[in-house]
């Protein structure tokens, strides 16, 4: 794991339910060390391992019979698909910056199950959403039989690991409009590009055009959307606005987005 990794292995093992444990990550690292003393006294009966590691035999029987805890099997996944211990630059974390972006303009992770949905409009260029499912290695499908509502692009493998790996890097989860949303810390120290395709799959999915300027309106705090207007103007070098519910990009703004 380098350094500056921004999402940590104990990052998506918090996503999860520690149940009786006020924290799950110790339990995976437990669980870790159960298999690497294991591996190396593969004679050794659960008893013994306990005793050796001062764990709770009823814990580790499950996982010397092959089980393991939800969060430790996601790690694995994530892992193995390049979605955590990664850092700026990464080809993958380019495409979770863009999947972040897409849950934050036109997107959801649901509460109970963590899976990501991202709404397909018709009329609007949203290639950058499927671009990022591909881009992170996961199968997906177009659910289209949503009785009138705009369809929709669901992973169809490790979907929730994936919707926990966004959430813990700070998308929202549930409903947008139950909780108080503020930008991924991420973006605080990002370099230029990534902040540029954050605010490029923002607009895709939410601005209009009017009388040659972007527009687009949100139904957030004053607190989010003047968040999301300084992002805007650090990546364009124009004045963006704030006016009530609608954030309003400068002609000067809107010519150096070029969206």
């Amino acid at each position: 794991m380098t350094d500056d990794a921004i999402v940590t292995p104990a990052d998506l093992a918090r996503t999860y339910d520690g149940g009786y444990y006020d924290d799950p990550w110790p339990i995976v690292e437990q669980y870790w060390d159960v298999m690497d003393y294991k591996s190396r006294h593969p004679n050794k009966g659960s008893s013994a391992v306990a005793s050796a590691l001062d764990l709770p035999r009823s814990r580790i029987r499950t996982w010397l019979d092959g089980g393991a805890p939800d969060a430790a099997r996601a790690i694995d996944v994530a892992r193995r698909h390049n979605w955590i211990e990664i850092s700026y630059g990464h080809a993958t974390f380019d495409a979770l910056n863009a999947l972040v972006a897409n849950v934050f303009s036109s997107g959801s992770i649901a509460s109970e199950t963590y899976v990501p949905a991202f709404a397909l409009d018709p009329n609007r260029r949203q290639l950058h959403i499927v671009d990022g499912l591909e881009a992170v290695g996961i199968g997906y499908e177009v659910v289209d039989d949503r009785e009138g509502r705009t369809d929709e692009a669901r992973p169809t493998e490790h979907g929730s690991i994936l919707g926990r790996v966004l959430a813990a890097l700070g998308a929202p989860v549930g409903s947008k409009g139950d909780q108080r949303v503020t930008l991924p810390v991420y973006l605080d120290g990002a370099p230029t590009a990534v902040r540029e395709t954050f605010v490029l799959c923002y607009l895709e999915n939410r601005a209009n055009e009017h009388n040659d300027i972007l527009r687009f309106r949100e139904e957030r705090g004053d607190g989010y959307l003047r968040e999301l207007a300084a992002l805007i103007e650090n990546v364009s070098g124009g004045s963006v606005s704030v006016s009530e519910k609608n954030v309003i990009l400068s002609r000067d703004a809107t010519d150096a987005i070029g969206v």
